[in-house]
């Protein structure tokens, strides 16, 4: 390869404006490059097209396809300025430099904020944050990125992420200033897990579909932890969401039962049981019972109790909207409607869900 000063005298770069040196045989190892976007980075050692290729893909994860590079196919011929989508697929040459993204798109930018909005010098209420405070937070966050994904709204999914994001960096900060752990921990350690609890996919194990998968992930996850299959299930999760993943994690340990029907009947019994007394009403624990066993019968039929009682919920919001719409458009009250008026009106809003 040419020496690296001709090398950047044919750029234009000074070693000591900092970018980053990568060759292009590394990238097309990687799934994402390694590279900080806020920095420049010079791409070496295009050794066959294939290899040309698969660099060209992996930046493209990191840099939008109108980013403009210098491309250099030999010394002998001048720079090419191009855009990066219009580099030809298996293009090979000397080097390739991406000049640097627009400042703060990087994560260390991120982090660099938040350590400022905690530092003295930074925001007061940021700075009297406790994982405490802040836990309030981090659960709307997670309801906002929620509600994001439901009404597929990529924007507003791009930016609750963000929020949510936030929240993890604020939280990494903290620990941080009290000598805990930083964000470099908390990456590695998710890195790390990720690693070893995909054996069939960084090791040599073999898995014959996602079942499988999930199986091994909670016989390693037992074996790290020496816990057992209903450990580590939040206790402060929506009580739906918290008996689904209960029993889940039950079925995988052959807590199941034989068929949809045998659920069906669970439900039955539980019903037949809190009317066993005529004229007696269900009970608490009765009705906690029954809706356990209609979370289990949810796992049968494969639908998420939590999300399908969301979408319930949507639903009767907007029938409820158009039933005081129409009243309204009568100049009408719903306290003004017998019960047989009530249910010919909410029949009619069904229709105009459907």
């Amino acid at each position: 390869m040419k020496s690296m000063d001709v090398l950047l005298s044919a750029f234009g770069l000074d070693p000591l404006q900092g970018f980053t040196a990568i060759s292009a045989s590394q990238l097309a190892a990687s799934y994402f490059p390694a590279v900080n976007p806020e920095l420049g980075t010079l791409v070496l050692e295009f050794e066959s097209g294939e290899v040309a290729e698969r660099a060209w893909t992996v930046l493209r994860k990191q840099y939008p396809p109108d980013h403009r590079v210098v491309w250099i196919r030999d010394l002998d011929r001048p720079s090419q300025e191009i855009s990066l989508g219009d580099l030809d697929s298996e293009a090979k040459g000397l080097a390739l430099y991406l000049p640097p993204m627009a400042e703060g798109s990087s994560f260390e930018a991120l982090q660099d904020t938040v350590a400022h909005l905690r530092a003295p010098d930074g925001c007061p209420w940021d700075r009297e944050q406790t994982h405490r405070s802040l836990r309030k937070h981090m659960l709307e966050e997670a309801y906002e990125v929620l509600e994001a994904l439901d009404r597929s709204d990529l924007g507003g999914i791009q930016e609750e992420l963000g929020d949510l994001l936030l929240q993890i960096l604020m939280h990494a900060q903290i620990a941080q200033e009290q000598g805990n752990f930083g964000m470099s921990d908390v990456v590695a350690g998710i890195r790390a897990k990720l690693i070893r609890r995909h054996p069939h996919v960084f090791g040599e194990v073999v898995v014959d579909g996602v079942e499988q998968v999930l199986d091994n992930w909670e016989h390693y996850k037992r074996e790290e932890t020496e816990a057992g299959p209903l450990e580590g299930v939040p206790r402060s999760m929506p009580a739906l969401a918290q008996a689904a993943v209960l029993q889940d994690r039950a079925s995988r340990v052959g807590f199941v039962w034989a068929s949809i029907d045998e659920g069906m009947d669970k439900l039955k019994g539980v019903l037949d049981g809190s009317q066993s007394e005529i004229g007696r009403p269900m009970q608490a624990a009765e009705l906690g019972e029954l809706l356990f066993a209609i979370v289990n019968y949810a796992r049968e039929i494969q639908a998420d109790p939590e999300a399908e009682l969301q979408r319930a919920s949507r639903r009767f919001r907007s029938r409820f909207s158009n039933l005081l719409q129409a009243l309204g458009d009568q100049g009408r009250e719903l306290e003004e409607l017998d019960l047989a008026e009530t249910k010919r009106m909410w029949d009619d809003t069904k229709e105009l869900n459907a």
